[in-house]
């Protein structure tokens, strides 16, 4: 699916017909291919990004080592917070994971923008507490859980996100294809180690797995052993839940 309306973008949604109207002039139409760079981190560099297709990665890398910080999907923006602060130092990578259509706004056209329609940077100031409760979340399961238990949250982090009931069944399936070294690298652990606990959960009959596609076959044991370490509901383990809204991807 490839957004047309600017108002399908999270922070765009208040905007009236007239506004709309003023802004469309000001955006560019960028391309990137699967694995292309869309910002470096500790560049310095403020323009803004819309994604209208396709899905990135938030990254940083150390000694050749990925910590992935998150995805983002169709009707996200990336690059608002260095825009709006004073300094434009970027403070981690962005990739496309598959071949990603994006709108571009430089940043003093997005700063005018935010100068503007308040509500826009009020929907930015959202998309930030909201990244800070992520990041929040992922420290902990980075810090004090096991392989087993990282693995178990993030696939039920995405049953909450991306999934969707599958046809005919009582499976639910995760609704955007993730390889096992994307995996691991969103959880800091080996691939190897996420191979296992995946083939583990797979065996105990909670997930399968079929062309890279997850379908939670057991639901409520996932959620079990979720619960017993982080009882985070549903609404709370939502990313944006404000600003943003993942369904768009359903289905891809």
């Amino acid at each position: 699916m490839m957004i047309t309306d600017i108002r399908s973008i999270s922070i765009f949604e208040e905007l009236s017909d007239e506004a709309v109207e003023r802004i469309m002039p000001m955006l560019s139409k960028r391309q990137f291919r699967k694995n292309q760079v869309i910002i470096y981190e500790s560049d310095h560099n403020g323009d803004v990004f819309l994604i209208r297709s396709g899905s990135i990665k938030i990254y940083s890398l150390f000694e050749d080592k990925e910590i992935i910080y998150g995805v983002a999907f169709p009707g996200h923006v990336v690059g608002e917070i260095e825009a709006i602060h004073y300094d434009d130092y970027r403070i981690a990578s962005i990739a496309a994971m598959e071949t990603v259509h994006t709108w571009y706004l430089k940043k003093q056209d997005f700063q005018t923008i935010l100068d503007e329609y308040p509500s826009v940077l009020r929907r930015c100031y959202w998309l930030l507490v909201e990244s800070i409760r992520i990041l929040n979340r992922k420290a902990q399961y980075i810090s004090f859980l096991d392989t087993r238990l990282k693995t178990a949250n993030l696939i039920y982090d995405l049953y909450c996100n991306l999934g969707r009931k599958a046809e005919g069944e009582s499976a639910y399936i995760i609704g955007y294809k993730l390889t096992h070294h994307v995996i691991a690298n969103m959880l800091g652990v080996t691939r190897e180690s996420v191979s296992k606990v995946l083939k583990d959960f797979q065996e105990e009959g909670i997930i399968s797995i079929e062309q890279k596609t997850i379908k939670i076959v057991d639901l409520p044991t996932l959620r079990g052993i979720c619960d017993r370490v982080c009882s985070h509901s549903p609404d709370q383990r939502r990313w944006y839940t404000k600003a943003g809204d993942n369904s768009i991807i359903d289905g891809a």
